[in-house]
């Protein structure tokens, strides 16, 4: 069978199993997941490796004790978001992965619409929300829906943070090991770039798309630039 489902309460005849039952069949790809501390986790291809997830109560409890010793002032995504002294932008995060992003930009206290269009990453999504009672989740909405789909339904947005898994040939490092399974998953962003026209077309107040620090910009020039040491923001500033 392509699709292991490890424990928990996933039945065979429910919506979810048929979804990714489905996916399995079509894409050709062989998943498990594990029912681990009350949500699912997904296994790496290789059994040395330990499955992932995302505790999204510990990741938002992590970021809050640290800023509360650091300003969020000098977090580069921070900025490149626009948050300032009393401004905490609306934003629309197009890719959602393992939320990473979408919980920091949670915990600077912005609002967050987060979109996942992959039926296996979704499913996890949801999982570990289900398992989760963080209040920050107040200010998030989760939406399984890739981005051209809802942006053209929802075309007015504040901020718009875009993180394409679209490679170029100046990524020469290997991604780390939660990174290398879910592109094992999921694969490449192909409409990468027919994504980030369509947000610059939205005329957001601003796009903030991520990148590895030597990448190549994924559009034209951004307006601004914050760069650290393995990521960088490129800001692009629509004008009216």
């Amino acid at each position: 069978m392509k699709l292991k489902i490890l424990g928990g309460p996933m039945r065979e005849d429910s919506e979810e199993y048929q979804n990714l039952i489905s996916f399995c069949q079509s894409s050709g790809q062989e998943i498990s997941l594990e029912w681990i501390d009350g949500q699912y986790w997904l296994h790496s291809d290789d059994p040395k490796e330990n499955p992932v997830s995302v505790m999204i109560d510990r990741e938002l409890e992590r970021h809050l004790s640290y800023f509360k010793k650091s300003s969020i002032h000098k977090e580069i995504l921070a900025r490149a978001l626009g948050i300032k002294s009393g401004v905490r932008p609306k934003v629309l995060d197009l890719t959602g992965g393992f939320l990473g992003d979408s919980l920091l930009m949670l915990s600077f206290g912005c609002e967050v619409t987060t979109l996942e269009r992959h039926p296996v990453v979704s499913f996890l999504i949801k999982s570990a929300l289900a398992n989760s009672q963080h209040p920050l989740l107040a200010n998030l909405n989760y939406i399984a829906s890739d981005a051209e789909t809802y942006l053209r339904a929802h075309s007015s947005q504040e901020v718009i943070f875009f993180d394409p898994m679209f490679e170029d040939a100046n990524e020469k490092t290997l991604p780390k090991k939660e990174m290398r399974i879910f592109r094992s998953v999921v694969g490449k962003d192909l409409d990468a770039k027919d994504v980030w026209a369509l947000g610059l077309s939205c005329r957001p107040k601003r796009l903030v798309v991520k990148r590895p620090r030597l990448s190549v910009a994924l559009g034209n020039t951004p307006d601004i630039l914050f760069e650290g040491k393995a990521t960088r923001y490129d800001v692009y500033l629509p004008k009216e």
